[in-house]
């Protein structure tokens, strides 16, 4: 081979190489954009959900549920708590489970078991009448107000106004979890003298 086609062969190459650097940054760009525009659709877009039962629509997203979503799920969650039977307690609590932020598990758990064994062993059925609720969608709170009637062998043994409080975390793709279920109870200067 003389040195003369060597060269231009070389240049050649030279080309070649420098044309697909060429292709393969700007196709790594493009990739990268296309990707960041995904993600802005994904973590961005609100989903309009309406569930057959409900006549509202929801708007949920990232990190975001609307205050009707937040109530309603709220209303569902208590429901399934503190409307129990000795018969329909582990199975209503397998449920709330599978909603419960993995951070709260354990906790959640511990407590849906103590409470399942208690109403087992003593035949204690529990019936929640919500009446009023006040949603934070910032917090991804609700704090529900109704009435709490427990039985003991199909008998009333007590009814008490009580107030839940429901704590909710969204996550980015619009997924909502349980964080927390407590019992509100208010400070002694709160509460109205009897």
């Amino acid at each position: 081979m003389s040195p003369m086609n060597a060269m231009n062969e070389r240049d050649a190459l030279k080309g070649q190489v420098r044309f697909l650097r060429v292709l393969a940054v700007g196709l790594a760009t493009s990739l990268l954009l296309l990707t960041i525009l995904l993600s802005m659709v994904v973590f961005r877009e609100r989903t309009h959900i309406v569930p057959p039962v409900v006549q509202r629509p929801y708007d949920i997203g990232a990190n975001f549920g609307d205050k009707d979503y937040l109530a309603d799920m709220a209303a569902y969650v208590l429901n399934q708590v503190l409307t129990v039977t000795p018969d329909s307690v582990d199975f209503q609590n397998k449920v709330i489970l599978k909603m419960t932020y993995p951070d709260g598990y354990a906790v959640l758990k511990t407590s849906l078991d103590a409470a399942a064994l208690r109403m087992r062993t003593d035949r204690i059925t529990t019936v929640w009448v919500p009446r009023m609720e006040e949603v934070s969608v910032r917090e991804q709170r609700v704090k529900v107000s109704g009435r709490l009637k427990t039985f003991i062998a199909d008998k009333l043994t007590s009814e008490h106004d009580k107030e839940y409080i429901v704590e909710f975390t969204v996550t980015n793709s619009g997924r909502l979890y349980v964080t927390k279920i407590e019992e509100y109870v208010k400070a002694a200067a709160d509460r109205p003298a009897d």
